[in-house]
């Protein structure tokens, strides 16, 4: 097909396109309007030497990993059920909850905790974050003073929880795009599947690319 047959086609089956794709847009939309919304609280941690020292520094960047590991553990939700009381909350599922990760090149550690109740996502966040300085505080304690790390929280703690789910601008551009995108496919199934009568012997030399010989009059 040349560009001017596309243009045909879009001209002849614009109405088409522009339902498909406000029928998913609209779709996109309602689905996320269906979603119970989630909300994450954050919170990031400093985690640094006491000096400054190429060694100790290194020690640090390979605890991160660590310490990321230990506030996602089960023992960490654990520790959290039981410093809120939280009593009809299982570990395990309050452990799905949480995430951290490390990052070394800053030397910071982020929890983040995602609830359906965004108060309850902040206060656990808090509650893992505090835990996480005691632990490391207690286990600072037992070292030689100019090996010791320091944990502090950055931007006061855990931050008001965000809406992070549903994301209903991701939602409807997704819906939007492939909304278009099928029904530019329906378009182009249409027009293949268009039979287009041929009335003239012009027409069928055009459509077969062989010559006509002869023709049958039309009934009269």
């Amino acid at each position: 097909m040349e560009l001017a047959e596309y243009w045909e086609v879009l001209w002849r089956w614009g109405w088409v396109i522009l339902l498909v794709t406000a029928f998913c847009a609209g779709a996109a939309i309602g689905y996320g309007q269906l979603q119970t919304p989630r909300y994450t609280s954050i919170v990031e941690l400093s985690v640094m030497p006491e000096r400054i020292d190429q060694g100790l520094t290194q020690t640090v960047v390979n605890l991160l990993n660590n310490y990321a590991s230990g506030i996602r553990s089960l023992g960490m939700a654990r520790r959290v059920v039981e410093r809120l009381g939280l009593s009809e909350w299982d570990p395990a599922a309050l452990r799905s909850h949480i995430k951290a990760s490390a990052d070394q090149a800053r030397f910071r550690v982020k929890i983040e905790v995602t609830d359906t109740d965004p108060l309850f996502a902040q206060r656990v966040a808090q509650t893992a974050s505090d835990l996480f300085i005691a632990d490391v505080r207690e286990f600072a304690d037992r070292q030689d003073p100019l090996d010791r790390l320091v944990a502090t929280p950055l931007n006061g703690g855990a931050q008001a929880a965000t809406r992070t789910w549903p994301k209903n601008k991701l939602l409807a551009f997704l819906g939007f795009g492939g909304g278009l995108f099928l029904g530019l496919l329906v378009a182009l199934v249409l027009e293949w599947s268009r039979v287009i009568p041929l009335e003239t012997a012009e027409q069928v030399e055009e459509s077969s690319g062989l010559p006509v010989i002869a023709s049958i009059p039309r009934a009269k």
